[in-house]
């Protein structure tokens, strides 16, 4: 471990006790620990209420509220599962978890490491949900966490990299719906847009890492082929 990244773990402190503390699951670390990646340095600080840019990142939830359509909300609603399979409406419909015993499980891991990462970041900026901000704001869900940098945006992000990397041909389509994905948080009024840009810089950067760790390397490359054969692109 670093000194960089000592140094922003004893700043946290208390902070990060219930992390420390979580369930063992919570705990269990597949391919890269929280340490691997120091997010509290990477990302730039939020912008403050009072501030300009904080004033046109409330702006933008308001806004995005007040122009949903039931069918929008109905896709947000959804999309506030963490789960890889969200992806399926541009991969596929062979891209389910029956047909993919061993990516559902690689996926499910890859998303713990990643959750475990951004709430260590989540922690240390402390950043209030919008709907606190503004009685205006009527989110669907509240969630208890913070708010910066977006963990579904982030998850989104993740995965997308990872799919687009797999399938190679279907890319552009997974990197759009990675976007929707995170728009549709802001449209449920639990994140504002910077939120979704930090949780896009955060998965470039967590993505980095699994990237040059072996082992994640060998179970991705057992669930590319087990995908793209599920497809019918081998």
């Amino acid at each position: 471990m670093t000194s960089k990244i000592l140094r922003a773990l004893f700043v946290l402190g208390v902070a990060l006790l219930p992390i420390v503390t979580g369930t063992a699951a919570e705990q269990q670390v597949y391919y890269i620990s929280p340490s691997s990646v120091d997010l509290v340095h990477i990302l730039a600080p939020p912008p403050t209420p009072d501030s300009a840019a904080g004033k046109a990142d409330l702006k933008a939830v308001l806004d995005a509220q007040r122009s949903w359509t039931p069918a929008m909300m109905a896709g947000a609603e959804a999309d506030a599962q963490l789960s890889v399979f969200r992806f399926a409406d541009v991969i596929g419909p062979g891209f389910k978890p029956q047909a993919l015993p061993f990516t559902t499980k690689f996926f499910a891991r890859v998303s713990s490491d990643e959750g475990q990462v951004v709430r260590v970041a989540k922690a240390y900026f402390h950043r209030p949900r919008p709907f606190l901000a503004d009685p205006g704001i009527k989110p669907l869900e509240r969630p208890a966490n913070a708010s910066y940098p977006s963990g579904h945006a982030t998850f989104a992000y993740v995965d997308a990299i990872i799919l687009a990397d797999m399938l190679p041909e279907k890319a552009a389509a997974i990197f759009e719906r990675a976007e929707v994905f995170a728009h549709n948080r802001v449209i449920e009024g639990v994140h504002y847009p910077t939120d979704l840009e930090a949780g896009r810089i955060s998965g470039s950067v967590i993505d980095n890492v699994f990237l040059h760790n072996e082992r994640f390397m060998a179970d991705y490359e057992k669930a590319r082929l087990e995908v793209r054969h599920a497809l019918g692109l081998q």
